[in-house]
């Protein structure tokens, strides 16, 4: 009832701060005595009136932007995790109960939530799978689900902070998966998306971080583990795609990993580490050099195909962005789509999650 992506809610909080400032006007002359328990009052009401306020606007945009999906994210205090995660070498085949239990949307397609523990990384955390229409017909048929062979899949990353439901939920995914499915224009799809910030406080942009987490490993190795154990999924490469950090990330993973991944998208990325916090400045320093992806994109005989998508008006990724163009050159097939207005910001990029899921579809073969 009260949680942080609920509108009751922020309704709560914004009520609270109207009654108590109703109170305060309505007893305004009995506060107004020069004694210190008058002042004290007066202060400590009109600084609870601010919270409120303050809680209530931050809540309506947690709302709109889905930084965070719980209290405890946003606090810092995630449950353990760990002692509900199951192993990816333990996973099973997913089954009719699972199925079942996943959600179902009015459009058709069914959304797993599963909490894992990779174990290359060693990273306790969440992962969604979303599987568009047509695959969803298929998972429901008979006793023994199965994807088939038919179908793309697209590994998806949430910026910082942010997590998976934001693709989901803010970005409005899957309607946009149903729409272009049933118009013909991309196959059936697997979307898997993994939480990304998966260390309480720090910024790891995706990377391995000595001595925090290895969450580049996470991220590949242990996805394609869990895809491959739950879902049944074939060798194939997949696409990434990823928004602000994600799409940082998007970038570094395909490129990085071309054995894994195919192509992919940014969204309003950028394309060096660009670290927010918790991270030594010695540790950035030796992670910008080791992630350098333009030198590396340059370096290796074998690229993924990127589209990049960004705003001149949006200064955080459009000038990384020009820098990378101009770095790669002709090493690395790049499709760029600049949005004509807008900064940094969910309303401005989710027309072109369209855009980018097209264009994918153009380079499953």
């Amino acid at each position: 009832m009260f949680g942080i992506l609920s509108f009751s809610t922020e309704v709560i909080f914004g009520v609270i701060a109207f009654l108590t400032l109703l109170v305060l006007v309505i007893g305004w002359n009995k506060l107004s005595g020069k004694k210190f328990r008058h002042i004290f009052a007066r202060v400590f009401i009109i600084i609870f009136i601010q919270i409120f306020i303050l809680a209530s606007i931050g809540i309506g945009l947690n709302r709109y932007g889905e930084f965070y999906a719980s209290w405890g994210e946003l606090f810092g205090t995630k449950s353990n995790l760990a002692a509900i995660a199951t192993k990816t070498s333990a996973l099973k085949l997913l089954s009719a109960q699972d199925t079942k239990k996943a959600d179902h949307t009015p459009g058709g397609s069914l959304i797993f939530k599963e909490v894992i523990t990779g174990e290359k990384s060693g990273i306790s955390d969440y992962v969604f799978v979303v599987t568009s229409p047509k695959l969803t017909k298929e998972l429901e048929t008979g006793t023994t689900p199965s994807i088939g062979t038919s179908y793309q899949v697209i590994e998806l990353f949430p910026g910082f902070p942010g997590v998976p439901q934001t693709w989901i939920g803010a970005l409005g995914l899957v309607k946009h998966l149903e729409s272009l499915e049933s118009e013909g224009k991309i196959p059936p799809t697997i979307a898997i998306i993994p939480a990304i910030n998966v260390v309480r406080g720090v910024d790891t942009e995706c990377l391995n971080v000595p001595s925090v987490a290895d969450v580049e490993d996470w991220l590949t190795v242990d996805m394609h583990a869990f895809a491959n154990n739950f879902l049944g999924l074939d060798q194939r490469k997949w696409s990434t795609f990823g928004f602000s950090a994600g799409g940082w990330c998007a970038a570094e993973i395909a490129i990085r990993h071309p054995d894994l991944y195919s192509q992919g998208v940014s969204l309003a990325g950028y394309y060096t580490p660009s670290f927010s916090k918790g991270i030594s400045r010695k540790t950035r320093d030796a992670l910008t050099r080791e992630y350098d992806i333009a030198k590396t994109a340059v370096n290796q005989p074998v690229n993924p195909r990127l589209m990049l998508i960004y705003s001149p008006k949006d200064h955080f990724s459009y000038l990384s962005t020009k820098k990378f163009i101009s770095t790669v050159g002709t090493s690395i097939q790049t499709s760029l789509v600049t949005i004509p207005s807008g900064g940094h910001n969910i309303k401005v990029w989710k027309p072109y999650v369209a855009t980018g899921l097209e264009w994918l579809a153009q380079g499953v073969s």
